[in-house]
């Protein structure tokens, strides 16, 4: 396949082949608590580095739109454990004269933290359904528009934050050059996602489990410093991101990830319990990226 990110038809290499049989319905459901799990074939390019899966063509950004997930509502006392952990982590970069823009917003969980801390927070939220439920439930000023609709307005933010989104963008070039012009000078960038270059996704290869029909482009800390400083932003920070989960989505992921055994976990999970505790998780593939426009 052509590499995305360069010009003059760059060719890529086969990095991870899949079994599967290519079907573009498998990229479709978008929901974080999502069913389908299997690996596409991955191509890595000759010339920039980057990895990008077979699905780089599906547009995917419409299926956002009505995405109702109900199984990630059920987790949320849970995940607003693991958001506080995160912005603990992110809180540094963010003062009470600020206005935040959060891309992927999704039920306002991460906002709602926010909010009390800076001077304005905006969410940009594709789900009609995640938006209305951040609205009525936490009382968030929510976008409910299309990324680059949204961005080519040029609203100013001091701080702009993106977390586990990128990896999912039909495409991220794009969108990484309109969040530059929609920062302030010196403005602050923070966003998550996996690095390829961690020790686990070469030790699991082409069975790492983030390896997902859903995430189209997956980025090592060298190419996303590349990528950032061709559109005037670089990274300065980069901070490891332990997560917080249930054992109930601890197990409910491992069904997805494990379908072969996935039985030991369903009989687990007639435990109401285990579902009731929270564990961390840190595996050293997940980073929280911290980048300043630069003049």
């Amino acid at each position: 396949m052509i590499c995305p990110s360069c010009p003059n038809n760059i060719e890529s290499k086969i990095l991870y082949h899949s079994n599967h049989q290519k079907d573009a319905k498998h990229v479709k459901d978008v929901k974080c608590m999502s069913e389908i799990h299997f690996k596409p074939t991955l191509f890595k390019c000759k010339k920039c580095n980057l990895i990008f899966s077979e699905y780089i063509n599906v547009k995917t950004e419409e299926s956002y739109t009505a995405v109702e997930d109900d199984r990630y509502i059920q987790q949320i006392p849970f995940k607003k454990k693991n958001f506080e952990l995160l912005f603990s982590k992110i809180s540094p970069y963010l003062k009470n004269n600020q206005e935040v823009l959060e891309i992927g917003s999704y039920y306002g969980i991460l906002g709602s933290i926010i909010k009390p801390h800076v001077k304005k927070y905006t969410g940009l939220e594709l789900s009609k359904h995640a938006a209305e439920y951040s609205r009525k439930n936490f009382n968030l000023d929510i976008a409910n528009e299309h990324l680059n609709e949204f961005l080519n307005k040029k609203n100013l933010f001091d701080v702009i934050i993106m977390c586990d989104v990128i990896e999912h963008l039909d495409n991220p070039f794009e969108i990484i050059k309109k969040i530059e012009k929609n920062l302030k000078k010196d403005g602050i960038f923070i966003f998550s996602t996996m690095n390829m270059d961690s020790i686990l996704p070469k030790i699991m290869r082409g069975k790492y489990f983030w390896i997902m029909p859903q995430h189209k482009f997956y980025f090592t800390n060298s190419t996303l410093k590349f990528f950032l400083k061709k559109n005037k932003m670089n990274i300065f920070k980069i901070k490891n991101d332990a997560r917080l989960v249930s054992i109930e989505y601890l197990l409910f992921k491992l069904c997805v990830f494990l379908p072969k055994i996935d039985f030991i976990f369903k009989f687990l999970l007639k435990f109401n319990f285990l579902k009731k505790i929270t564990i961390k998780i840190n595996l050293f593939d997940l980073n929280i990226y911290f980048a300043k426009k630069i003049d």
